[in-house]
């Protein structure tokens, strides 16, 4: 295993309790919501999106007539995606374009963000998409099981450990971006967008993260530019 490989499967480890929490999390919802185990886990497979899948749940059961709707809040949701997928492609030099679009299917705001951070290593040499691949082989299953593990025992699980792992997400990415902040305005753009993230994703439910962090990095570019 060469060392963008190695160090891919070890961003991927460090990141699976936080899938597995989330998933577990959407299982237990798919559960609540009578949706069969094969089509819960289909769902991860297909999607890979938490957020997109919790919306798509909430309208099963209201007849033929939702099939457009769960569609377009998928598609809606997953736009913040698409402005990711973007940079990781500027980031993938020398990829085959369809070897590009296959690994768009693994993108989330995990492996996103932890292979812009090794992009930001500039005396590391190490291949991009190789690291980003090697951790989409490790997440991408933790999230199947933890859908699994959500859909098989939700029931059972005690109050104080769902409420353990909604709370899990939001500390492990003060963890994760507090390791790459660098100077005054970066860290200023991390707790502008703790602040903001919340109060936004209750008025825009899938959006908070996506409409927080274009607002806060707006602003601190005037404040850079001042």
């Amino acid at each position: 295993m060469n060392v963008s490989r190695k160090r891919g499967f070890r961003a991927g480890v460090s990141v699976i309790p936080s899938f597995i929490a989330i998933f577990i999390g959407f299982g237990v919802a798919a559960r609540v919501a009578d949706v069969p185990a094969p089509a819960a886990v289909l769902l991860t497979i297909a999607v890979f999106a938490a957020p997109a899948q919790f919306a798509i749940i909430e309208l099963t059961g209201q007849g033929a007539a939702a099939i457009v709707q769960m569609i377009f809040a998928g598609v809606l949701i997953n736009l913040r995606f698409f402005l990711m997928s973007l940079t990781l492609s500027h980031l993938f030099t020398g990829v085959p374009r369809l070897r590009m679009l296959t690994s768009a299917q693994f993108v989330a705001a995990s492996t996103f963000l932890l292979t812009f951070f090794q992009s930001r290593k500039k005396s590391e040499r190490v291949n991009l998409h190789e690291f980003f691949i090697s951790m989409a082989v490790v997440v991408f299953p933790a999230a199947v099981v933890g859908t699994l593990i959500g859909v098989a025992f939700g029931a059972n699980l005690p109050p104080a450990f769902m409420f353990g792992a909604s709370l899990f997400l939001p500390v492990y990415f003060a963890l994760l971006l507090s390791s790459d902040v660098k100077g005054r305005y970066e860290i200023m753009a991390v707790l502008c967008g703790f602040v903001f993230t919340p109060p936004v994703e209750m008025l825009l439910p899938g959006w908070g993260v996506f409409v927080s962090a274009l607002g806060v990095g707006a602003a601190i570019t005037v404040a850079e530019k001042r």
